[in-house]
């Protein structure tokens, strides 16, 4: 019978469970790079990706830290958050990203190299959903 009200538990608990999921497009300030940035909030926990158009795989994201900030007159909190690039088990690089309410006004990939990398959200490369990204050719 402790078993039964343990399985029950746990499957209510996973019900319960609300994960939120953002997908967001940007093309890079020289328009040479398509990245599909991904924020996944499982139970309050944050979980992120990158994935640039010509690549087969993913990059994960560590989160690394985030503040938000008040703004006047009532409209949303700006949020400035910092997620580390892991790559082979590496950290090699990071990504800054400011945003406030559903627009981003800053996101930039520092690499551990040195190169830094502007990117402006492409609002055109949207799926009809707006949970993918589908680039043209430029």
């Amino acid at each position: 019978m402790k078993i039964i009200a343990i399985i029950l538990s746990l499957i209510s608990f996973s019900v319960a469970a609300k994960i939120e999921r953002t997908t967001s497009c940007f093309l890079s300030d020289n328009n040479k790079m398509k990245l599909k940035y991904v924020e996944i909030y499982d139970n309050k926990t944050p979980l992120s990706y990158v994935k640039y158009s010509k690549s087969t795989s993913s990059i994960p994201l560590v989160f690394s830290k985030e503040t938000e900030e008040e703004v006047e007159g009532g409209r949303p909190a700006e949020r400035n958050t910092t997620w580390l690039e892991v790559v082979d088990g590496k950290i090699n690089g990071k990504y800054e990203i400011m945003s406030q309410g559903g627009r981003y006004y800053s996101f930039i990939y520092k690499g551990s190299n040195g190169k830094e990398v502007n990117f402006n959200e492409d609002v055109d490369a949207y799926n009809s959903e707006q949970d993918d990204c589908i680039w043209k050719a430029i």
